[in-house]
């Protein structure tokens, strides 16, 4: 048996200490326990009722839609806006390009109302990098950054802010997703801290130009075409080093014009050239075993009714109304150099000479469109995802080189056919004027001749009456027939004239929408609508040329 020494605790408080120690123990592993780790503080339990912007209520309020996204790769910044302006829809990213945004502005703007917050992720501004949801400003990211979101900023007509939203990295649990294109984003709201988690369908922030542009450039339908002319040619310009000139060099291979028969659905050659070493055009004939080939130029005629453009630049200042060069635009030399930058060229005669050929295309209704291709271009990239595969790596290639095109219509008098008036018949005279008056004449003869004949004198009077009778029932027909015709001939001429009348405006119109821009279509749009003669005319099948 241990003895016990004087001094120390008893055997009795010791075991008492020993219990109080791992009571402590228990407790302190209790409250650790019903502790929230960081991870869980940063994560507070939000009211799932809540509103993102429960101020904004009315998407009919949204006057702007900007929205911001930065490029990993080059470490910019890329703004993307939409506005009305003097009660125009416009892209101030591009150049104030009028836009076709009302519907699309409301679809975003829908968006956002009455979105609620399912849950609040963190309230630690330190985890905005891990949620991607770090605003995209210039003064605070840099090369390298990570973790930065797109802001989507929504004003009224009086500039005021109705939401301004950064939208983050796509939470890719399998539960929860929403419907209707929804999938579930942390975002937050700009300027402040917490990271929610909501359902949102981000393709109603789209920055695709197209997107927000009116897609039907040409505003014309395939089935009215009637003629193509395609001149298939390039040029080069440089600059004399001695007298600062510029310098035209062209090379023709070849025109060809061709119409098309609605009522048959067949087209026709109407004429070949070709060009001398010199550039002067010499009539040529089709070999015995071709024609045209009307199945590729039914798709140059389909494209051209769904002309997409990818992308526009200003004009300079100058060009007439009906998009000719003057002499004073000639004479500016930054306008004149602005167009041999992108591949045309103007003479002071007003032509312009393109640097990659032309298309001329006739429509039933008399305009004609002169689309001139010009040098090829970049086009910016867009906000949508890209895959990694070889496939789509070189789709993307090939849709971010695009052409110059300069769009501008006419009116073409040969592409309506002009009235077939009827000659007007003649009106014959009526012999001794009236019937009445031939009448007369009778009655005054029969009195001279004495009573015994009077009775031939009546037969006689009664015969010349039926004459001038019936001459002038025959005047009278000749002349009714005459003003039928007439009116018919004028029902012809006001038809025509009110076509010619139309076409010339549409010409107007189109020119002035024309007017201000360069465009851009991607190289895939401008092989369908600029073709060869190698592609315009094909060997006839073989039962056809025995």
């Amino acid at each position: 048996m241990m003895a016990w020494r004087a001094g120390a605790p008893s055997p009795g408080t010791r075991t008492a200490q020993f219990l109080l120690g791992g009571l402590a123990l228990l407790l302190v592993g209790a409250w650790l326990n019903m502790r929230p780790t960081l991870r869980e503080r940063s994560r507070p339990e939000g009211d799932v009722t809540t509103l993102l912007f429960p101020d904004f209520a009315d998407a009919g309020k949204a006057a702007s839609l900007e929205i911001v996204s930065f490029d990993d790769e080059l470490a910019t910044l890329k703004p993307f806006k939409v506005v009305k302006s003097g009660g125009v829809w416009v892209l101030p990213s591009h150049e104030n390009y009028p836009a076709d945004a009302k519907e699309q502005l409301a679809a975003a703007a829908t968006e956002l109302v009455e979105r609620p917050i399912l849950e609040v992720v963190t309230t630690l501004p330190g985890e905005h990098e891990t949620y991607g949801v770090v605003e995209p400003d210039a003064e605070k990211i840099k090369v390298g950054s990570t973790g930065v979101g797109q802001l989507v900023e929504v004003r009224d007509a009086s500039g005021n802010k109705l939401a301004r939203l950064i939208i983050g990295k796509e939470d890719k649990r399998p539960a929860g997703a929403a419907s209707s294109g929804r999938s579930l984003r942390f975002v937050r709201r700009a300027g402040q801290d917490p990271v929610y988690r909501v359902e949102l369908d981000t393709g109603k922030f789209t920055t695709r130009f197209d997107d927000w542009i009116e897609k039907d450039l040409l505003k014309l339908s395939p089935w009215d075409v009637r003629r193509l002319a395609i001149d298939d040619s390039t040029c080069s310009f440089s600059v004399d080093e001695a007298s600062g000139r510029l310098l035209v060099s062209q090379d023709r291979k070849n025109r060809i014009t061709l119409a098309y028969d609605d009522k048959d659905a067949k087209w026709s050659l109407v004429k070949l050239e070709g060009f001398t070493a010199e550039g002067k055009p010499r009539e040529e004939k089709p070999a015995d075993d071709e024609e045209p080939a009307a199945g590729r130029l039914n798709d140059l005629r389909n494209a051209l009714g769904d002309l997409k453009i990818v992308d526009v630049v200003r004009k300079p200042a100058g060009l007439s109304a009906d998009l000719k060069a003057e002499e004073a635009f000639t004479g500016d030399r930054e306008a004149v150099a602005s167009l041999a930058q992108r591949g045309f060229f103007p003479f002071q005669s007003g032509e312009i000479l393109s640097s990659n050929g032309e298309t001329v295309v006739g429509m039933k209704d008399g305009v004609e469109y002169l689309l001139r291709f010009g040098n090829g271009t970049t086009v910016s990239g867009d906000d949508e995802k890209k895959d990694d595969t070889a496939v789509d790596k070189a789709a993307s290639a090939a849709s971010a080189t695009g052409r110059y095109l300069f769009v501008m219509a006419r009116f073409n008098e040969d592409l309506i056919a002009k009235p077939v008036l009827d000659p007007l018949p003649e009106v014959p005279p009526v012999p001794g004027g009236d019937g009445a008056g031939a009448g007369k004449e009778a009655e005054t003869a029969s009195a001279t001749k004495g009573d015994e004949k009077k009775d031939d004198a009546k037969e006689g009077a009664a015969e010349e009456l039926k004459k001038a009778e019936d001459a002038e029932a025959k005047a009278q027909a000749a002349l009714e027939e005459r003003r039928r015709v007439e009116s018919e001939n004028r029902r012809k001429q006001e038809e025509y004239d009110g076509q010619v009348k139309a076409a010339q405006k549409r010409v107007k119109e189109l020119n002035a929408r024309f007017a201000d821009w360069y465009y851009v279509v991607s190289d895939a749009e401008y092989g369908k609508i600029h073709l060869g003669r190698g592609e315009v005319m094909q060997k006839k099948p073989a039962e056809e040329q025995k």
